[in-house]
């Protein structure tokens, strides 16, 4: 029997996805379906290494990576995302596999038939040689960016990183609004720019956002343990902070001020 563990921030995608292993597999067993990297560390710290992990890469407190600076994982992986990035063809390579969300049925069969198919020790090399990729991807990040060109009309217009109020996506597109409110759309995606951004003065609000330190203007208490957070220039759309990424947050507002 394969044992598996799950770790998904939403919980409809983590049931989602349990009921669709088991559909395919009866003879799995779920461990657990974890929704953070707090919880995944602290799991992976006290309980027996499951056979197979199916990762979200973007977790509820942070993004799997930080999983990866903490702890090491030891069995084989299959990352779940939401974004078809370039970066994702280090982990097709690297990893067991990885699955475009939504997933589809076919997808996750063609996933575990390749776990099947590797013998222990061909999958334990590629977790080691994936674990060696993160730690150097970690070692070797690079200072902050601090300059951008962002085209608007016939022009490319230069932006310093301190010009950004928030950024948000908009029917497909990042755009970026700035401390005067005017707003210019980047040509790159929220998961780029938070690990380029410096993250003393920004943060991963949610999937949706990713806001200065300079433009919160209040803090409200919100429904289920989650914050509103409101902003000048002020948002059409509601920044919320989920219930789980609010000590996260609370920490790098309160000890980076």
């Amino acid at each position: 029997m394969t044992k598996i563990l799950i770790i998904e921030d939403e919980q409809p995608a983590g049931q989602y996805l349990t009921q669709l292993i088991q559909k395919i597999d009866p003879k799995t067993e779920i461990l657990n379906v974890l929704e953070s990297v707090e919880t995944a560390v602290e799991w992976l710290s006290n309980n027996p290494v499951p056979d197979l992990i199916f990762l979200d890469v973007q977790l509820g407190d942070g993004t799997c990576f930080q999983i990866f600076e903490q702890i090491s994982i030891g069995c084989p992986v299959i990352f779940t995302t939401a974004h078809d990035e370039y970066a994702m063809r280090a982990f097709k390579l690297n990893s067991i596999d990885y699955l475009l969300k939504p997933i589809r049925q076919e997808a996750l069969q063609f996933s575990l038939e390749k776990y099947y198919q590797l013998n222990e020790e061909n999958a334990i090399s590629k977790v080691k040689y994936l674990e060696e990729l993160m730690h150097n991807q970690i070692l070797n990040r690079k200072s902050p960016r601090r300059s951008f060109l962002v085209p608007y009309r016939d022009k490319l217009i230069p932006l310093k990183d301190s010009d950004f109020a928030w950024l948000t996506i908009k029917n497909g597109v990042v755009v970026a609004t700035l401390h005067d409110d005017k707003s210019f759309v980047v040509d790159k995606s929220l998961e780029e720019l938070e690990n380029q951004l410096d993250t003393t003065n920004f943060f991963r609000a949610n999937r949706q956002f990713i806001i200065s330190r300079e433009c919160i203007s209040e803090i409200e208490l919100y429904f289920n343990g989650r914050l509103l957070v409101r902003t000048a220039p002020s948002s059409s759309n509601q920044i919320l902070i989920s219930k789980e990424r609010v000590p996260v947050f609370k920490k790098w507002f309160e000890e980076l001020s």
